[in-house]
């Protein structure tokens, strides 16, 4: 928001964008295990591509270019980085993904080229610590 002298000057800016919460898991109709364990879009990141560089490290490529004009270094759609770090202001009681979240979603998604659901038994009974050989974790 931009404040305005009767001359057209500007007095003062307040440059913020606010999330509100949302339930992903709420009542509306069910996305994919690889919509969510997938997605950087779905985690916060913003829309890009993520990349799975071993050791549990990841990278992020936005496909937005920064909203420069609204003084932001990310796109709009990004709420945080990839240590969970907040781009954007939340309302109170509200909280992003933490980093370690972000990677224990992301982690899953690894698992998706070879188990893509819950029919499958190594998902029904996968103990979150074990490692996956695939990806040489």
């Amino acid at each position: 928001m931009t404040f305005l002298s009767p001359e057209g000057k500007v007095e003062r800016e307040f440059r913020r964008i606010t999330w509100s919460h949302m339930y992903p898991h709420g009542t509306g109709k069910a996305r994919t295990c690889k919509d969510c364990h997938q997605s950087g879009k779905t985690v916060g990141l913003g829309y890009g591509s993520l990349t799975y560089l071993g050791g549990g490290r990841w990278r992020f490529t936005p496909a937005e270019a920064p909203a420069e004009l609204l003084g932001l270094k990310h796109g709009l759609s990004a709420l945080i980085d990839l240590s969970g770090k907040p781009l954007v202001n939340l309302r109170p009681g509200v909280s992003a993904f933490s980093g370690s979240e972000i990677r224990r979603i992301l982690r899953v998604g690894l698992c998706l080229p070879c188990h893509r659901d819950f029919s499958d038994p190594v998902m029904r009974n996968w103990p979150p610590k074990r490692p996956c050989p695939v990806f040489k974790e």
